[in-house]
């Protein structure tokens, strides 16, 4: 069985997409613009043309999966999904039938681009229900340290009631960005995970690096003091960067404490961060030598059991296709045996989901 561990459907994202208008959620992906920047492709080069977040420079999704602006009297763009979407839309139907495409058999919706209120929106809930033999539920919660204790509980109960009311196999939006996941008062969310037998998806990376090895290190606190949580952590840790940048470091070895508990997972599969040739040169080129030896490292030393692979469909089309993607563990594993090919194409997350 093959299980994409890391897939999205969403509405368009020139409409509302769960926010009152589309005035509202359009101030909130122009305020994501600045941590794309040099990594998407873009109209211009200079971090000049980068719109602030608040600034009045006429954002909006346009065709093609761009976001458009203008500054300094330019037009501007940013190449957010691939040009193939004409709107940037990916319904539950298009994701299977891509799924159908490649044979792929099963694969897991992360909760995203849009209002993430899951008691106000059943978006999500509604995909994998119409799709329950080949969609399966993360949860998206907002637990937002900076509100009181009423609020946070009420976050909980969303969670639980996604997942014993509507099926959801895992936690994926949890704590905000840049809050330490191993505060006190995290402790009645992990403990509800533990409840409920689930894993966590605790992504780390979009930040700088002390940020990124910090978010490791809380990782690490959170699972040391619950050994009966699993996480998996998604776009192979999210800081891949080239070695003259100086936010680089050595990939894997940022996540040699955390395999070594046995209860952590790497996703494998995200090529995106060698999308640019600008940045990378002949390392952008597929099958992504870079990215294969991250892969033959973390096997090496914990062997399969530790990685899951996932696409980040359909931003993944951006770089490769979605056959290209399954590929680079189907074709470009020699270093594995079929047995371990297997496993990280979907014997691991049909473990850790409980999927028989």
């Amino acid at each position: 069985m093959i299980i994409d561990n890391h897939v999205h459907v969403f509405p368009d994202q020139a409409g509302p997409a769960g926010y009152p208008d589309a005035a509202a959620y359009g101030r909130q992906l122009q305020a994501t613009v600045r941590k794309f920047w040099g990594r998407m492709y873009t109209s211009h080069k200079e971090p000049k043309y980068v719109p602030g977040p608040d600034e009045d420079v006429g954002f909006h999704v346009g065709r093609f999966a761009r976001y458009n602006w203008s500054k300094h009297g330019e037009e501007c763009w940013l190449q957010r999904g691939p040009v193939a979407l004409e709107r940037l839309e990916h319904t539950a139907e298009q994701m299977v039938a891509q799924m159908d495409l490649v044979g792929v058999d099963k694969a897991v919706v992360l909760a995203g681009y849009m209002e993430s209120n899951f008691g106000r929106d059943v978006y999500f809930a509604n995909a994998i229900q119409s799709y329950p033999d080949r969609l399966l539920g993360s949860v998206a919660i907002e637990y937002d340290l900076r509100r009181d204790d009423e609020y946070l509980q009420g976050e909980v109960g969303k969670f639980t009631r996604a997942v014993e009311e509507f099926g959801f196999r895992a936690l994926h939006t949890h704590v905000m960005k840049g809050q330490p996941l191993d505060d006190q008062r995290c402790e009645p969310l992990w403990r509800e995970v533990v409840r409920l037998g689930i894993p966590v998806y605790m992504d780390t990376g979009f930040n700088s690096k002390p940020d990124y090895l910090d978010e490791i290190r809380r990782i690490e606190n959170v699972l040391r003091k619950h050994p009966e949580m699993t996480a998996i952590d998604c776009h192979i840790g999210g800081n891949v960067r080239h070695p003259g940048d100086p936010e680089h470091v050595e990939n894997p070895k940022e996540f040699f404490p955390l395999f070594e508990l046995g209860r952590f997972h790497l996703e494998v599969g995200y090529v995106l961060a060698y999308e640019n040739w600008g940045v990378w040169g002949s390392d952008y080129e597929y099958p992504y030598p870079r990215h294969t030896q991250i892969i033959k490292q973390v096997y090496e030393s914990y062997g399969a059991g530790v990685l899951v692979w996932g696409s980040d469909m359909p931003w993944a089309m951006r770089t490769c296709t979605y056959q290209q993607n399954l590929d680079l563990i189907r074709l470009h594993t020699d270093f594995m045996t079929q047995g371990d090919r297997e496993l990280v194409m979907g014997g691991n997350v049909a473990r850790l989901l409980g999927i028989r």
